[in-house]
């Protein structure tokens, strides 16, 4: 590396954000993560640089004591998210503008040339190994997925508020370590996901549990409202995706509280299924 990296600017689940110098910030992955993932980040964050989108230029990849890094240009702004909790009152305009966002990067086409893997296959493998499921809810969840269109559109792959920049008008796309080659209902249908099941601490007053829980419902129905004018899906095709969806977010390094609530989406989402397909075929 050319210089050592200053104090710790950010922690995060996957990574550990360094000043490094006034123009860079050095994004430093946890030891979990393995030297792949971190490598598809950087190779996601290129190709969406090159397709126009809003992405901090990614300089360099490298290692900091043993760990891999990236060097990304030093972006100006906060987390939406952040500014959210300071500013609730801007959550429907955030909704819709998190929408136009997302709908930008489900333009650009992912093909077999991106560099960027399967979501379904993704999916497909990240079921099988899904804790806390039964093999039969494993296996249809499976069977949901199988049904559902592949698609090749850029997908971030975990877009929320917390992953877009803001700054006055101008904005920018960050942590690109989970993107994937996709249908665009799916990669919506995560965002709906994360933000209806994100756990709340049980440490919260009532009151910022109510606080957050409206200002998040008031961002969610604001994001799906835009998001299904601006993209032509329906509703119901976000929400076939959510059963595997679910049970593959399974597999992250999540809170226990927020697995048994993902866990019971499945069951419950596998039990519509299978009541509606027995409704059907009733004489």
């Amino acid at each position: 590396m050319e210089r050592v990296p200053g104090s710790v600017e950010a922690h995060g689940r996957t990574a550990q954000i360094y000043s490094y110098g006034p123009d860079h910030i050095l994004k430093v992955f946890r030891e979990r993560i393995p030297r792949s993932a971190a490598q598809q980040e950087h190779i996601a964050s290129r190709f969406a640089l090159s397709a126009g989108l809003p992405v901090p230029r990614t300089e360099s990849f490298t290692e900091w004591q043993g760990f891999p890094a990236i060097v990304y240009e030093r972006v100006p702004g906060a987390p939406m998210l952040r500014l959210l909790q300071k500013q609730p009152w801007r959550a429907r305009e955030f909704g819709s503008r998190l929408a136009k966002l997302h709908i930008s990067v489900h333009q650009t086409d992912a093909g077999p040339g991106s560099g960027l893997p399967s979501l379904v296959y993704l999916l497909e493998r990240q079921i099988h190994t899904a804790p806390l499921l039964s093999e039969d809810e494993k296996k249809g969840a499976i069977a949901c997925l199988e049904r559902l269109p592949t698609g090749h559109k850029l997908c971030h792959g975990d877009f929320h508020p917390d992953n877009v920049m803001l700054s006055g008008d101008n904005y920018w796309v960050i942590d690109w370590m989970t993107a994937v080659s996709g249908h665009p209902a799916a990669d919506a249908a995560r965002t709906v996901l994360l933000l209806r099941t994100a756990y709340l601490p049980d440490d919260l007053s009532m009151i910022a549990s109510l606080l957050i829980s409206s200002v998040r419902s008031m961002l969610l129905r604001h994001y799906m409202r835009a998001y299904l004018r601006l993209s032509g899906l329906e509703e119901r095709e976000l929400e076939q995706w959510m059963v595997p969806l679910a049970a593959a977010r399974l597999n992250e390094f999540l809170p226990s509280e927020e697995k048994l609530i993902l866990r019971k989406l499945v069951q419950d989402g596998l039990a519509r299924i299978k009541n509606s397909a027995a409704t059907t075929i009733a004489p």
